[in-house]
């Protein structure tokens, strides 16, 4: 399945997209599931915007033979617990804003027909790339960075949306914990 998403349309709720990228592709065995994150293209007008540029989150079913209830329940609820997350941060200003969140069935032009696909579209963080302008930045602005990559995150794991195992019960995320400093900012 890698990098054949590019040029597929998707839809989800009354949302319309075109793939027009992959960003990240990874399987998860334990669920059969393949994940994908692709930029985006809204065939549908959104906002009055025609052509709105999205971030579109696919939780994609492989072999629906294959898969038990059990993971597939499992696999509903990682995604319904993303989306909630999602619009549970959309009040901090560092995360992008949920558009759409259904589930939808593989056509035949996909890998698996009649496997499930768990749609999340959401809206593009304004500004750019931070890998792309990582070695022009000051250190001030990756000190800002990481205090809302560290906030964010804090946040996520207050909600329980995420778990992060490195940290001990009463421990806050900072920008010198270890979680922050894997994104290399």
């Amino acid at each position: 399945m890698p990098r054949k998403w590019s040029g597929k349309t998707v839809k989800c709720e009354n949302l319309t997209v075109q793939l027009t990228g992959v960003l990240s592709e990874r399987y998860v065995y334990d669920l059969g599931e393949c994940v994908v994150v692709a930029d985006g293209k809204c065939v549908t007008i959104l906002d009055g915007e025609p052509d709105r540029l999205v971030v579109v989150k696919l939780r994609v079913q492989l072999d629906p033979e294959t898969v038990d209830d059990d993971d597939r329940e499992e696999a509903m609820r990682a995604a319904a617990t993303e989306w909630a997350a999602l619009m549970e941060s959309a009040d901090s200003g560092h995360t992008p804003h949920s558009l759409a969140f259904g589930t939808t069935l593989q056509d035949q032009s996909m890998p698996y027909p009649g496997g499930y696909i768990h749609v999340l579209v959401m809206s593009k963080v304004p500004g750019r790339n931070v890998q792309q302008i990582l070695s022009n930045l000051t250190e001030e602005e990756r000190v800002t960075i990481r205090n809302q990559l560290a906030s964010t995150l804090e946040y996520l794991v207050d909600l329980e949306a995420v778990h992060y195992l490195g940290k001990a019960a009463g421990d806050r995320i900072t920008p010198e914990s270890g979680i922050v400093k894997m994104f290399k900012v």
